[in-house]
């Protein structure tokens, strides 16, 4: 198995954050059902009726599904260059010791 060069960048993949977002939505649902009914349980009955009760894990299947998607689209911002700031200089260029 092998790497993606910009690995260590993982955190920034859209891909990544959608498919973390939607294994977090099917965790509570599964993981944690009685904070689940808690909420639901606030939702005013009105409102309840008129939403699917999978409606949660749909979502969640949705997120990842998306995250899937994402991973094919290129993000611009990852392949932009290193912000100069970063390094010996200070914002706009600057030489810190010429500050």
């Amino acid at each position: 198995m092998k790497l993606i060069d910009n690995w260590r960048q993982c955190h920034r993949f859209w891909s990544v954050r959608l498919q973390l977002a939607g294994a977090a939505i099917l965790t509570f649902v599964e993981g944690v059902p009685d904070a689940f009914v808690s909420v639901w349980s606030v939702i005013p009955a009105d409102v309840r009726a008129e939403i699917p009760s999978d409606l949660v894990r749909w979502v969640g299947i949705a997120v990842v599904a998306v995250g899937i998607i994402a991973r094919i689209v290129r993000q611009d911002r990852l392949h932009e260059p290193p912000d100069p700031g970063l390094g010996g200089e200070g914002q706009r260029g600057i030489p810190r010791d010429a500050v």
